[in-house]
């Protein structure tokens, strides 16, 4: 039995409004309630009483802002009580309300408005009384329950990782339409068009679904802890749609990352020369057996003795030096060449990774002539100097300065 709150003065006050129940009892968000109003007569001096030109009408209206947004007063009037009123008789006034689906947990308050009429028209002061209703459980509590991957353990650069999201209705309500979208932060993306947005269907009360998305991670995102928001999007029992975002924390493990930062070489066609690569771990993690290889293009002018060079440890911050010998062909047109690397390093030990990760990076050498050509040259300058020493000579036995023996 709940009891009432009174809050208003009488004065004419036979009938009394004396208890209220909830058919159901306990609420939920999302039910359809009848409110029984009891009514009784507390004086039997009144005129009213036992008249039938007396009636006593009752309305039932939300009294804040929080029954304003979540509740609706399907019958506001209810049954009105016409023909006499006896003294000592209880008498019980039905209205009905629906409280919506996203309704919070909390105290719900209306107000009873109550009018004598006479011969239909309204005599004396109205009387009014305050009515709590408690919403003890919440109607759709839609949320993500768990969450695993495959991998197991998510790192920057992972490609089509699989999130295996379980949609739960903790609430007492069945969701139908359920729709979920998934709102990546910068530097993820979904591995497919349109692979953000999933179609759950029912999610019954205390039930749970499988919604699977496919994200890529870039090699930019670092370690830590980013925010994955789930939008979700359902309809109750008498299709009203409602809206909820819920944030879940996604974890991305650190792992080396290995870059390029400099590199020097230059030659000619048909001689050979360095290749200088400067390397860097520019990731949070330690990088270990770390290799540089040379991957050849059959286009490109160079011959490698050997295509690989060993690093070993880079520690997070760290550079390393790679140096190749590289053969240019006699020919080889002068431009720049972009060298194709592929950097191979194994993660931090000490950390328990274990995973090989391979970097595509590039390198540039430039042939900026041919030895041919410089030889030619040289040549040519060479006979141009032996000819202009016999026409100087010449040029001086005409003038006379030298003479013959």
């Amino acid at each position: 039995m709940m009891s009432l709150v009174m809050t208003s003065n009488f004065v004419s006050a036979e009938l009394q409004l004396d208890d209220v129940y909830f058919d159901p009892a306990i609420v939920s968000a999302g039910d359809s309630v009848d409110v029984v109003v009891q009514y009784s007569v507390d004086s039997v001096d009144s005129n009213k009483i036992a008249n039938e030109d007396y009636t006593f009408d009752v309305k039932l209206t939300a009294d804040d802002t929080l029954t304003k947004n979540y509740v609706t007063i399907v019958d506001s009037s209810g049954d009105d009580l016409v023909g006499r009123v006896f003294a000592g008789q209880h008498y019980n006034k039905v209205f009905r309300v629906k409280v919506a689906d996203n309704a919070p947990v909390g105290d719900y308050q209306f107000e009873l408005a109550g009018q004598w009429y006479f011969n239909g028209r309204a005599v004396d002061y109205a009387q009014s009384k305050k009515i709590i209703m408690p919403v003890k459980k919440e109607g759709v509590v839609l949320g993500v329950s768990s969450l695993t991957t495959s991998p197991a353990e998510v790192r920057s650069g992972d490609d089509f990782v699989v999130l295996n999201s379980y949609v739960e209705n903790a609430g007492e309500k069945a969701a139908k339409s359920v729709e979920v979208s998934l709102i990546l932060p910068e530097g993820f993306k979904p591995s497919y068009s349109n692979n953000n947005r999933v179609w759950v269907g029912v999610v019954d009360a205390g039930a749970s679904k499988l919604a699977t998305f496919n994200v890529n991670i870039n090699d930019s995102v670092e370690g830590g802890v980013y925010n994955f928001t789930y939008d979700f999007k359902y309809r109750d029992s008498e299709n009203n749609v409602y809206t909820k975002e819920e944030v879940i924390p996604f974890y991305v493990k650190s792992k080396p990352l290995i870059e390029v930062v400099k590199t020097e070489g230059s030659s000619v066609g048909g001689s050979s020369s360095k290749l200088y690569v400067t390397i860097k771990n520019v990731g949070k993690e330690d990088a270990e057996s770390v290799d540089v290889r040379i991957l050849k293009q059959s286009s490109q002018p160079f011959d490698f003795d050997i295509r690989s060079d060993y690093i070993g440890e880079l520690k997070s911050g760290e550079e390393g030096l790679a140096i190749f010998d590289l053969n240019v062909v006699r020919g080889a047109e002068v431009k720049n060449y972009d060298l194709k690397l592929m950097i191979r390093a194994k993660g931090d030990g000490d950390e328990g990774d274990d995973n090989i990760y391979v970097f595509n990076r590039r390198a540039k050498f430039e042939v900026v002539d041919s030895l041919f050509n410089l030889l030619f040259v040289s040549g040519l300058f060479g006979l141009l100097g032996v000819l202009g020493y016999f026409y100087r000579d010449k040029i001086a036995i005409k003038k006379g300065i030298f003479r013959k023996k």
